[in-house]
């Protein structure tokens, strides 16, 4: 090791391993050329209202995978690309939120909140094209 580098060695990793010591959450994802949409792995660990942004604000992550990942163009018209892995660089993120429910919680109630969800993001989208 030379003077000046951090030892990563010694210091514990936060990052997350192995598949009980992370939870999927399906996401959207906005950066200033696309939408993605798809699931991210977050730490069981964290607090709930804090997974996301722990991932984001960890100082030794500079990308952020994403999993079953959508891509749609924000601007013009182009056919959604579809990739089992991508990579964002979290530089690029603009904005991160939970599509409905975290995956995991496979309840009925969380399916109901989704449905009612998806039912309210309808009437909003018909509200701001004009159909209403």
């Amino acid at each position: 090791m030379t003077a000046g580098q951090p030892n990563h060695a010694a210091q514990p990793s936060k990052r997350i391993s192995g598949k009980d010591a992370a939870m999927p959450v399906e996401v959207v994802i906005l950066t200033p050329d696309h939408e993605v949409l798809g699931i991210i792995y977050v730490s069981r660990d964290a607090r709930e209202d804090r997974r996301i942004s722990d991932l984001l604000n960890d100082p030794d992550r500079r990308f952020l995978a994403v999993t079953d990942a959508r891509l749609i163009n924000r601007v013009g018209s182009s056919t959604p690309r579809v990739y089992s892995f991508l990579q964002l660089h979290i530089d690029n993120i603009i904005m991160i939120h939970p599509s409905t429910q975290t995956v995991v919680r496979n309840t009925d109630y969380s399916r109901e909140e989704a449905l009612r969800f998806d039912g309210l993001r309808a009437k909003f989208n018909q509200v701001a094209s004009g159909g209403l």
